[in-house]
């Protein structure tokens, strides 16, 4: 990108595209937010927030399941009971399994809490409904519902979705070159415009990257100015995904691949590890024991860049965060993370000169906002781990 002078300290210029590109080479968590874009009539257009407070739909799809707390068979008839909450958007015919067992049931009828099925296909079961019936319960997993030709049977898939949001933040830096730094000219780039753009735009991207992780969602008011909520706010809520530790444990293959499992089963997809530079080394020791130095190897060092899970073998990339707590390990699903500008607010500069001043001034301002779509099934926090310096000792 080159900018003159003359167009930094006069006009306003769009400094969007070199935000993107910078923070997309940034190692830091920034780098994993995406502007998903709009097609409008065959062209793709930026998304932006509307307003100060930016709401999305929440559009994961959960496994529909019931939870059974009592279970009785009756031998005569071979039909097993189920004691469930409640009986909703199930009905008479749908097929289901018990967690755990291959063995096909079919509805044969339902009432208030009850729900009584048969078993219809052993599909190689060892197990028998009778030796359920001391159990403390378990879950039913729903499989599909056979729709007779012709009719007007069918499925309920309509859901209505919830709706989170977050609220834009401004962020702002000042780029001042003086009438002396303008007119010499000696070695180094101190006094060059596009040097000092760069410099400005990287300190707004670790601000945002700050924001993105710790930040605090903050309606705008008379006396506190908006901010958007982090990984942190929406990651940690009530309800959500979570593996704290006892005992500050070292982190392991296990942890991270329980996290991925927790995820899969929330119904969301694992794609991303992210943790600090100390536990990620520990996760490059995972394989240091299968690591072989060939005799002209001229560079030392491991570093794994991919975590296959035992969940379905899901591949998880993993980001380095300096900044992230050294005890902590997230397991993410990275799709629903996007950092959206205010429209007409996206990172510019403005004029900003004082007349009389021995000098010129710019100010480099944006608004924005970050979605993080699903957190309470996309993010799995892994907590109280064995500080990375102990376990690397």
């Amino acid at each position: 990108m080159s900018i003159s002078t003359s167009e930094l300290l006069n006009l306003r210029v769009d400094l969007s595209d070199a935000l993107s590109w910078r923070a997309a080479q940034t190692p830091r968590f920034i780098r994993i937010f995406q502007n998903n874009k709009n097609s409008t009539h065959g062209a793709a257009s930026v998304r932006c927030a509307t307003n100060t407070e930016h709401m999305w739909l929440e559009g994961v799809e959960t496994p529909k399941t019931k939870s059974f707390s009592a279970m009785s068979y009756d031998e005569t008839t071979q039909i097993a009971s189920f004691t469930v909450t409640d009986v909703a958007l199930w009905q008479v015919g749908d097929l289901f399994h018990i967690l755990g067992d291959p063995a096909a049931l079919q509805i044969v009828s339902l009432s208030g809490t009850t729900l009584n099925a048969k078993i219809i296909a052993n599909n190689g079961s060892n197990t028998s409904l009778d030796e359920y019936e001391t159990s403390a319960g378990g879950v039913l997993v729903f499989d599909s519902r056979p729709i007779q030709e012709g009719s007007a049977q069918g499925e309920d898939l309509f859901r209505q979705s919830t709706v989170e949001s977050n609220f834009t933040q401004i962020f702002r830096g000042d780029v001042e070159l003086t009438g002396t730094a303008q007119a010499v000219r000696q070695a180094g780039f101190e006094n060059d415009v596009a040097v000092q753009l760069q410099y400005a735009t990287d300190a707004i991207i670790r601000r945002m990257n700050a924001a993105l992780l710790f930040g605090v969602k903050t309606r705008r008011s008379a006396t506190a100015p908006g901010a958007m909520g982090g990984l942190y706010y929406y990651g940690t809520q009530p309800d959500g995904l979570a593996r704290p530790q006892v005992g500050a444990p070292a982190l392991s293959m296990n942890m991270i691949n329980l996290a991925a499992q927790d995820i899969t089963d929330a119904g969301c997809v694992p794609d991303t590890i992210l943790c600090g530079a100390g536990q990620a080394q520990v996760v490059s020791t995972f394989m240091a024991s299968q690591v072989n130095i060939p005799q002209g190897a001229s560079t030392v060092g491991t570093h794994v860049e991919q975590f296959v899970t035992s969940a379905g073998g899901a591949v998880m990339r993993v980001v380095v965060e300096p900044s992230l707590p050294d005890t902590d390990v997230w397991a993410l699903d990275s799709r629903g993370l996007s950092l959206l500008p205010l429209i007409g607010r996206a990172l510019h500069t403005e004029p900003a000169s004082t007349p009389g001043v021995d000098g010129k001034r710019a100010i480099l301002i944006g608004e924005y906002t970050a979605e993080f779509k699903n957190a309470k099934q996309a993010f799995c926090r892994i907590s109280g781990l064995k500080p990375s310096a102990l376990v690397l000792a």
